[in-house]
Formats: structure tokens, sequence, C-alpha cells
């Protein structure tokens, strides 16, 4: 029987509606916080059992209630860009130039999440809830995003419904460098994504319509490759929308060779956003180093971006009280 911990830290006097939930079993150890129910850090094992942090955390709360770049948050209600910040007609907040992103400056990452604890017979977890009626959509939407350990793996389950017809598309938002508390930056690392198309993107970072072949590509993503390969093919670094391969079983796969750490991660979502964090420069303090380029990599699943205006590509749409989920699972492993 393994063993398994939840703990809840005591709520402080400085910051009182913050909670930070831990998560320990026999592999992992993860922790949360309830504003923006967000993944803050992951302690896995490398290939000499030393646990260390996998996650770009922030080093204080201060930083993290401050956090504009979204570190672990869930983003929400829709991810990504909205072109000129309209729905059919309903206007959003315009707080992307003349577009919409994450869910404006009220969306889900922005707000307090309550907390309730899981304890089963093979995995603990934490569920966060959250009733959005001030994000600026149509609602209110009613959220829960659960976490729970089971092994050595991560399971990321998203479930939401609305009293109104509205739109919904969130995700994750954690930057990842499996070095282990940022000792080297990514590009240490090997990256695969398991994906059928890239989305074309025009100088605003708004999908254009069109879908990029990865044959066409001039890395081949299907195969292991160096992040340091990938940087010097895309200097600008990766902020692109990739089409997932549905049939295959993993999404991604991202390997340090150094520490021999491992994280594969599997989706029902459409597609996944890579961000390469390149020339991100930042005077905060992130696992005890001012943010800089190439820390870390951004894993974004979610259905395409500004999918409301490509409707050929699916729908984010939801009727009164219909019921939806996504979920994602980080699985770990030392080769």
């Amino acid at each position: 029987m393994q063993h398994m911990e939840i703990k809840v830290e005591p709520l402080t006097t400085s910051h009182p509606q913050l909670i930070k939930v831990t998560l320990k079993n026999d592999y992992l150890t993860a922790s949360f916080y309830n504003y923006g129910a967000r993944m803050h850090q992951i302690f896995a094992p490398d290939k000499e059992g030393l646990l260390e942090n996998i996650l770009l955390s922030y080093d204080r709360e201060e930083d993290l209630l401050a956090d504009k770049s979204y570190f672990g948050a869930t983003v929400g209600p829709v991810a990504g860009r909205i072109k000129q910040a309209d729905w059919n007609g309903y206007p959003l907040e315009k707080n992307c130039g003349t577009h919409h992103i994450h869910g404006g400056s009220n969306g889900w990452a922005y707000q307090f999440w309550s907390v309730e604890t899981i304890k089963e017979q093979e995995t603990i977890g934490v569920r966060f809830h959250l009733t959005d009626e001030v994000s600026g959509y149509p609602g209110p939407i009613k959220a829960s995003v659960t976490y729970q350990l089971n092994k050595n793996s991560l399971i990321m389950t998203s479930d939401w419904h609305s009293e109104q017809t509205t739109i919904v598309n969130p995700t994750s938002h954690s930057y990842f460098n499996l070095s282990g508390n940022g000792t080297r930056d990514i590009t240490s690392h090997e990256l695969c994504v398991k994906a059928r198309n890239l989305v074309v993107l025009d100088q605003e970072k708004i999908p254009t319509g069109q879908l990029l072949s990865m044959e066409n590509l001039p890395v081949d993503f299907s195969t292991n490759q160096s992040m340091e390969t990938i940087l010097a093919t895309y200097p600008e670094g990766l902020d692109d929308c990739f089409v997932l391969d549905k049939s295959q079983p993993m999404a991604l796969f991202l390997h340090e060779p150094t520490t021999g750490r491992t994280m594969t991660v599997a989706t029902t979502n459409q597609s996944v956003v890579l961000f390469s964090t390149t020339g991100f420069e930042a005077d905060f303090m992130i696992n005890g180093q001012p943010m800089h380029s190439n820390y870390g990599l951004a894993i974004e699943p979610q259905q395409i971006p500004d999918l409301i205006h490509q409707p050929t590509w699916g729908s984010i749409e939801i009727e009164p009280l219909e019921r939806k989920q996504q979920q994602t699972i980080y699985t770990f492993s030392c080769q």
C-alpha cells in the first residue's frame, strides 16, 4: 500500500483568501494554489532518485498574486486570443490590443477558487470550484478543476457548464523545466510532438484559417529533437499551436538527458500550444533566478485558439446546462 498525504496550508493574515494544497505519494509531490486553480510545484525524481521541482514557480506569494504571465494557472473561460474580442456580436474585453486574450483581466487565472480535497484507495487529489460571474462571458459559468496523483501520474480534469449559451476553452498554462529547480535552461531538453498540423498565425498571433502539414516544417517534431536545434531553427522561439494526431495515445514527449527525467502528456484536447519563453526577461524571481529567456516550456493543452472564427475546425460553444469535460495526464519517468 503506497503512502499518500494531503496537506492544506493554513490561511495567512497577509493573504487570507490564499490556500495552498500539497499532495504527496511514493513517487511525486505536487502543490497547488486556489488563486487561479494553479499548479505551483511538481517534485519528480531524477535517475538517482533525487526529487526536484520541474515547474517554473514563483519564489514569493506576492509575485504569484501579481502574476500576469499565468504561471501554472488555469486560463479561462477561453484560452488564447479571440479576434477583435467579438463572439457573434457579443463584445468581450479588449485586453490584447484590439483582441481578447486568456479570459480577460477578470478571467479564471485571477479568481480565488474554493477547495475540496479527495482521498481514494489509489489516488489523492484536490478539486477547485468556481462560479464565474465576473469575467464578462455569458453565464454564470460553473467550473471545476481536479488534480489527482496516481502513482507516477498527475491527472488534471476540467469540467464546466453554464446557465446561458456561452463559450469555454480553458487550458493549464504551466511552464516545465525537467532539469530540476531550474538548473539548466530548456536548450538541454528533447521534445517530440505527435501532431498532424501546425496552425498558421498572422503577425498578431491570430489563426489565419490555414494549416501546415507537419511534414512541411523544417524540424521533424515527430521524433525526439533537441530544443537547442529547434530554437536554432526558430530563433524567435516557439509560440505555436500544434493540432494533435488523435490516433496517437500520447500528445507530447519531453526529456532532459542529464537528469534522465521524462514527461509524457496525453490529452483529450484537440491541440497543444507550446511557448518556449524565448525573449521572456523579467525581474521577478522564479526558482531562485530572475525570469529569463528559454527558461521553461509552457505546455498548454486546449482546443484550437479562436475556434469561434474557424467553425470548420470545431466548436467551443455550450448550450445551457450542457456539461463539458477535458482531461490531461502528465506521466513522469526516468530514462
